[in-house]
């Protein structure tokens, strides 16, 4: 099983020199230890098995890279782990490594390396989100240094706030899945809970459409003002769909009101506040339309889930999805 030799992007990343350059050295398994900060935090036994069939019969067909560990004589893994294990298994006594002349991980290195082998699972990559937010570095941060977009490093940086039984579903479902299961959990969880009791994974359409069913069963949960009261006290309280900030949400409020006073005619209770869901390249989100954007009326305020603050876009690529009135 030939090994990708080219890892262009990758060095392009380490642009300090992460890679060593010049010919592998062959050092001896023994001397070798794997760091424990490396972002994979488990490995597919069965994977390692083939892995280590092909180095009984190729050899190690790219170079691990190695740092000068704490003890003298002795490295740490900055790439390669699966490479090391797998001819461990083999039985090699030495491994053909790049020493790598820094004397400490690049964390974003080894992480790029993974995430282009697809080696590593969604709790690991949450895992690794969250450890560079607490170190404090931003989602733009981390969406510059791993070349990925912005939406994509919110997703995993929500799987720490999400319950337990969704993020077990990362075991058997994408990122995206259970993200858009999650913005539907923050404004119905018990509907949210009930359906991740009774199904065990879910594809991104599934998902999504059940997102959809949730918050459209919410927004026609609201009756006349006779029967309100019975109804929500049978379906709990609902949610807003997105918190507004405090200006933005007395502006809707005093605009609903008005309309609603001169509406003399109409049975039902205007709402106080209406969100207009919307899809932008691939990411879901709400269209602020109290806020005019800066950049003329050919563009909207957009907020994706997910991200801390909204942005202006193009209005002919937004898709309306939904329009409730909360």
């Amino acid at each position: 099983m030939a090994l990708d030799l080219s890892f262009k992007q990758l060095i392009d990343a380490a642009e300090d020199g992460v890679v060593a350059t010049g010919r592998p050295t062959s050092i001896s398994i023994d001397r070798i230890d794997e760091d424990p900060g490396q972002p994979r935090r488990s490995f597919d036994e069965q994977k390692l098995d083939e892995l280590a069939e092909s180095v009984l019969q190729h050899g190690v067909l790219q170079p691990i890279v190695l740092r000068q560990g704490a003890d003298e004589g002795r490295y740490l893994i900055v790439m390669g782990a699966r490479r090391y294990r797998a001819a461990k298994r083999a039985g090699l006594r030495d491994i053909p490594a790049f020493i790598h002349a820094a004397g400490s991980a690049d964390r974003y290195v080894q992480m790029i390396e993974n995430i282009q082998r697809d080696d590593l699972d969604a709790p690991e990559i949450a895992a690794f989100v969250a450890d560079r937010l607490e170190q404090g570095d931003s989602q733009a941060d981390i969406s510059r240094k791993l070349g990925k977009p912005r939406d994509w490093v919110s997703r995993y940086a929500s799987v720490q706030s999400m319950p337990e039984f969704l993020r077990s579903k990362l075991a058997g479902s994408s990122i995206r899945a259970v993200y858009e299961l999650y913005q539907a959990w923050r404004e119905q969880p018990n509907a949210v809970e009930t359906i991740c009791a009774a199904q065990e994974s879910f594809t991104d359409a599934h998902a999504r459409q059940l997102a959809r069913k949730i918050r459209s069963e919410a927004s026609g949960s609201h009756v006349d003002s006779e029967g309100a009261a019975g109804a929500q006290s049978a379906r709990g309280p609902i949610a807003p769909q997105v918190a507004l900030r405090p200006i933005e949400k007395d502006r809707v409020t005093a605009a609903a009101e008005k309309r609603s006073k001169s509406s003399v005619h109409r049975n039902d209770r205007m709402s106080s506040s209406v969100t207009i869901r919307v899809r932008h390249q691939d990411r879901a989100g709400c269209l602020l339309v109290d806020r005019l954007a800066s950049q003329g009326s050919r563009h909207a305020v957009l907020l994706v889930d997910g991200a801390e603050e909204a942005e202006e876009v193009p209005a002919s690529t937004i898709t309306i999805e939904e329009i409730i009135f909360a």
